[in-house]
This record gives structure tokens, sequence and C-alpha cells, in this order.
């Protein structure tokens, strides 16, 4: 599984990072730190600059998509890729 870290842009709701026909198509599944804690996706230390951020949990054949997606929001200031066991 990967998960991606995304930092966000000042003002921006996290919860419109991906559509939901996006969400629908490849299964990832969004959190915002408090969910990701409460499904035990934790130990990820908290960012430095102090920005917003949202988790996007999916297979890794659906990557390429995701990283598409998030290249091309305008809200996504940078993200991270992260390999889960």
């Amino acid at each position: 599984m990967k998960l991606f870290e995304v930092f966000l842009n000042a003002g921006v709701d996290g919860k419109s990072l991906l559509t939901a026909e996006a969400l629908e198509t490849t299964g990832a599944q969004l959190f915002s730190p408090a969910e990701a804690e409460m499904v035990g996706l934790e130990g990820i230390p908290a960012d430095p600059k102090g920005r917003p951020r949202m988790f996007i949990a999916c297979r890794p054949s659906d990557e390429r998509f995701i990283t598409s997606r998030l290249e091309a929001n305008s809200g996504v200031a940078e993200f991270k890729v992260h390999v889960l066991a």
C-alpha cells in the first residue's frame, strides 16, 4: 500500500483533494491526520513548517493516477509518498 502525505496551501479544504469519482475508481481513502491515527496510520512526524496536511492511502497500481491528480491541484503545496507494509 502507498500512503501519500499531502501538504496543503493555506485555506484549502483537504477533503476536496480528489473527486468522488477518483476515490471510487481507485478505491483510495482520504484521511485527516486525526482519522489516520484512528485507523493506525501513526508515527509520521508533523510538518516542521506547520502546514495543514491530509493522507491518501491507495494501492501501488494507483500511485501514478493519484500523483497526477495531486500535481494538477493548485491547493497542494507538496506531497510525499510512503510505502506501507
